[in-house]
């Protein structure tokens, strides 16, 4: 077995609000802009995407140096010492294309006007200090005492601009050059610009231009792509693998992404079984409450049988009958299944769910070294040059739609569940990314888009249950809106997107 004790999350306990390390990195980037225009004046810069804790930015042709990095630090430090008062104005959308235009932000003035409708999009603000300013969707709370442990420097030819470095510090290696979650986020970005799609803005002009149906093919091809060299990296792996653990956080698309990898171990002439955690749910009668949320949380480990799961892939290594279990969704658990399975020496087992890089559900499950796979939405997508889309949210727009299609959840439900989600995944789940032997990113450049299309009839804040969630809502009815909006006709069976919105070719 690998040595595991490098894995094991730090000891301290996290404390996860909702909207976690967002509701900071907001701020500091309003803090960075008017930062940023008084040091380095007329140096343009693009916050390229989000990661653990805040944010990795460059500027266009030009690199600063640490002398004036530290500058832009220790004015940000003076606006925090001083409390410096945010400017919010929420404006109209010809009011803001107007206000842009004339300070030269051509990034966001391009965002509205590359809309195929002229609605209106209620709560769009503007948060400035002394002018410049920047766009937002939601208002951007200050919270000075943690803004106080921000972090910024130089990485690369860019810098980290990181506003929960507890989280930063959790979550990423101390060599930050070797980080594969940072490769695959440095991969997805040059390979969007290179197809011109990086912005919301070039996506709509897409649609607008009916290019769509090829930049669907690329996308899909350029998945396919990646996830063959997954297979081909196992195959030929000198450890042998047997069992494969492919984990990733909620709406991550990690069982089309196991069911992809399946076909191409396939391709390569192998035999391959699919084991779902979600299969291994003890009865809801044993489900731990959320102290908090007053809400059962089915997102801890602790919600699994995990004596069942290690006695499961244990039995099938050695190559015994087992009678797989059932998950049923009525509450009571799982069945074993009528038929048993039995496996050869040389099959290869996919253990997917949530938890599957967690070492307490892997540690002793086999004498055989596992190969482990990590899935998520790594979205390099930007609304405009210096805010990231947030990762979160698109995986919460996801299980949004899925919910609501397919489970009987409305989004008051789904919503509800989410602060439990967002905590276990920085309790549970991130932790464990950079121990896998690889990552891959089930984002698709285009496919906020097609949610665009279903959130009209989905997210309506008439029927919120109360005033936070409708709140909730709206921001994200904001941020579809700035979306053209796509049919999903063109989309193929065997894309990761018809995990959530139907019409998949895979059995879930």
């Amino acid at each position: 077995m690998s040595d595991t004790s490098n894995l094991q999350p730090h000891p301290q306990k996290v404390i996860i609000h909702e909207g976690s390390f967002r509701t900071l990195l907001e701020p500091l980037l309003v803090l960075f802009n008017n930062a940023s225009e008084k040091i380095l004046p007329e140096k343009d810069y693009h916050i390229a995407y989000s990661i653990p804790g805040g944010a990795y930015g460059y500027y266009k042709d030009f690199v600063p140096s640490e002398e004036q990095i530290e500058k832009i630090k220790r004015e940000i430090e003076k606006n925090i010492k001083l409390k410096v008062e945010f400017k919010h104005d929420v404006l109209p959308k010809q009011k803001v294309i107007r206000y842009f235009e004339n300070i030269k932000r051509q990034d966001i003035y391009t965002l509205l006007n590359s809309q195929n409708h002229d609605s209106e999009i209620e709560g769009l603000r503007l948060v400035h200090l002394n002018g410049g300013g920047e766009l937002f969707l939601n208002h951007v709370s200050e919270n000075w005492e943690k803004l106080e442990k921000f972090k910024l420097f130089l990485f690369n030819k860019g810098f980290f601009l990181i506003a929960d470095t507890e989280f930063f510090n959790r979550i990423m290696p101390e060599r930050l050059e070797l980080s594969k979650y940072l490769k695959r986020f440095e991969e997805s970005d040059d390979a969007m610009k290179s197809i011109g799609i990086s912005t919301v803005a070039e996506l709509n002009e897409a649609i607008r231009e009916g290019e769509l149906p090829e930049l669907i093919k690329i996308s899909e091809a350029y998945q396919a792509k990646k996830i063959g060299r997954i297979a081909d990296n196992i195959v030929s792996h000198p450890l042998k693998p047997r069992v494969i653990f492919l984990a990733g956080p909620t709406s991550s698309g990690k069982t089309t992404s196991a069911n992809r990898l399946y076909i191409e171990l396939k391709v390569l002439m192998k035999k391959v079984l699919i084991i779902s955690l979600d299969n291994f749910y003890l009865p809801h009668s044993q489900i731990p409450f959320d102290p908090e949320t007053g809400i059962q949380n089915f997102e801890l480990i602790s919600a699994l049988n995990l004596e069942l799961i290690r006695e499961t892939i244990n039995n099938l290594i050695s190559g015994k009958e087992v009678h797989l279990p059932r998950y049923h969704f009525d509450g009571k658990g799982a069945t074993p299944e009528e038929k048993a399975t039995q496996i050869n020496s040389d099959t290869y087992i996919i253990v997917e769910g949530i938890h599957g890089l967690n070492p307490e559900l892997w540690r002793n499950v086999m004498d055989v070294d596992s190969y482990r796979l990590y899935v998520s939405a790594l979205n390099t997508l930007n609304i405009h040059d210096h805010l990231p889309f947030s990762t979160s949210e698109h995986r919460l727009i996801r299980r949004l739609i899925r919910d609501h299609l397919f489970r009987g959840y409305d989004f008051n439900e789904t919503l509800k569940r989410w602060p439990d989600v967002i905590k276990n995944e920085y309790q549970s789940i991130f932790p464990f990314q950079e121990s896998a032997h690889a990552i891959f990113n089930s984002a698709l450049m285009y496919e906020i888009a097609v949610f665009a299309h279903y959130a009209p009839s989905i997210l309506i804040p008439e029927k919120a249950e109360n005033e936070h969630i409708k709140e909730q809502v709206k921001k994200l009815n904001r941020i579809l809106t700035l979306f053209n909006p796509m049919d999903p006709q063109d989309i193929p069976p065997t894309s990761i997107l018809r995990e959530f919105i139907g019409g998949s070719s895979f059995k879930y």
